[in-house]
């Protein structure tokens, strides 16, 4: 089984490095507001691969790589099986998109360039 880890590699261009790593939720979950405590999100394993105290924070890819390897960017459809998650390298800023539950990783340059196409990610 590939990992999240295996997966976000295999997406980066030759050369480019990851900067940054920011994880979200789980699945369709949602940030605590108001002071309330993390609940697991539909589905998430337990133990969390990434502890509620880590969420929202920017790690380097060295630290998020062992909260990676039991769980997968790449999913089917229904509910998505996977952290929201906000990845910048030196080239791109890289996130999951969903459609009905089926996740893959999408991008964006990090700064404006000549010859980009935007596209219209989902359905």
């Amino acid at each position: 089984m590939m990992s999240a880890y295996s997966e976000l590699v295999e997406y980066l261009e030759p050369g480019e490095t990851v900067e940054a790593i920011i994880f979200g939720p789980w699945g369709w979950g949602s940030a605590p507001s108001d002071g309330k405590s993390w609940d697991s999100g539909y589905s998430e394993p337990d133990p969390t691969p990434v502890p509620f105290d880590l969420r929202g924070k920017v790690l380097t890819l060295e630290r998020a790589e062992p909260m990676m390897q039991t769980w997968r960017f790449n999913g089917g459809f229904g509910a998505p099986d996977c952290y929201a998650v906000r990845i910048y390298t030196d080239r791109r800023v890289i996130w999951v998109t969903q459609y009905d539950g089926a996740t893959g990783f999408d991008s964006s340059p990090r700064n404006p360039q000549e010859g980009f196409m935007p596209d219209m990610p989902g359905g």
